[in-house]
């Protein structure tokens, strides 16, 4: 192992690559809140020179920021520093991720972004945990949301929330059993019994308005007033407007 010293800034761009798996350079820096960009184009050339973590960047005409993972001497390092050996091992498959999965974990580093910001606007607190985080949770719906978050307002209230975004190509079919799945959860009571937490509502990012209206049409035939709620929104919506209340529609029924 290529043995250099790790700053705590350094330290803490590993930590974020370990949650998020795939970030850009855009993300890494306003995730980082420095004012000296120079410094962490520094700290990500040593890691990346060190095998610390893997690089991906093409030179194109829309001027795209590099994109980081986890390389071979990050994982070891975090292995010696945080207990999470198990976790580790699922970014061992980063090289082999596709395209649309990489592009996937930049979308959710992009909604953690916005909420951060959101949060901040209002004087609130943020907890954000991704699928790294909630790996081996027990008392939680399989397969695992893609993340979980929960907001704190000023007065100590907290709302929490189950983040669902499918893949662009998943059929509408694997779609509505995976809403059935989360009603299956709900009824259950497995969160209920075993969390002294109120039941996250559920916010699911459709890959584009047709997805978004057939499910509004099947929850709200399925759903009743004492079920979770549920907030549908489109990744284009979201990509054009960053991720907040304004765009998201719950959905309402009847009754």
């Amino acid at each position: 192992m290529t043995i250099i010293k790790i700053t705590n800034k350094q330290t803490e761009i590993l930590s974020l690559l370990f949650k998020f798996r795939f970030l850009n350079r855009k993300q890494i820096q306003t995730m980082l809140s420095h004012k000296y960009p120079s410094r962490i184009f520094n700290w990500l050339d040593k890691l990346t020179q060190n095998e610390y973590l893997n690089c991906s960047y093409q030179k194109n005409f829309q001027n795209l920021p590099a994109i980081y993972s986890l390389g071979k001497n990050g994982r070891k390092y975090l292995k010696k520093n945080i207990k999470a050996e198990k976790k580790l091992e699922r970014s061992r498959k980063e090289a082999k991720c596709s395209k649309e999965f990489i592009n996937h974990c930049l979308f959710i580093g992009d909604i953690y972004l916005s909420l951060k910001a959101f949060a901040k606007s209002k004087g609130s607190k943020l907890k954000f945990y991704t699928k790294t985080d909630l790996y081996g949770m027990e008392h939680l719906i399989t397969p695992h949301p893609d993340a979980y978050f929960a907001i704190e307002d000023k007065t100590g209230n907290i709302k929490r929330y189950f983040l669902e975004i499918p893949a662009d190509n998943l059929r509408p079919n694997i779609l509505r059993r995976r809403v059935k799945g989360y009603l299956n959860y709900y009824s259950s009571d497995e969160w209920q019994d075993n969390t002294s937490k109120p039941f996250p509502e559920i916010i699911i990012i459709c890959p584009n308005e047709r997805i978004k209206n057939h499910l509004y049409y099947v929850l709200k035939s399925r759903l009743d007033v004492n079920e979770p709620k549920f907030y549908l929104a489109t990744k284009p919506t979201v990509q054009n407007k960053g991720f907040g209340p304004d765009v998201l529609e719950e959905v309402k029924i009847e009754g």
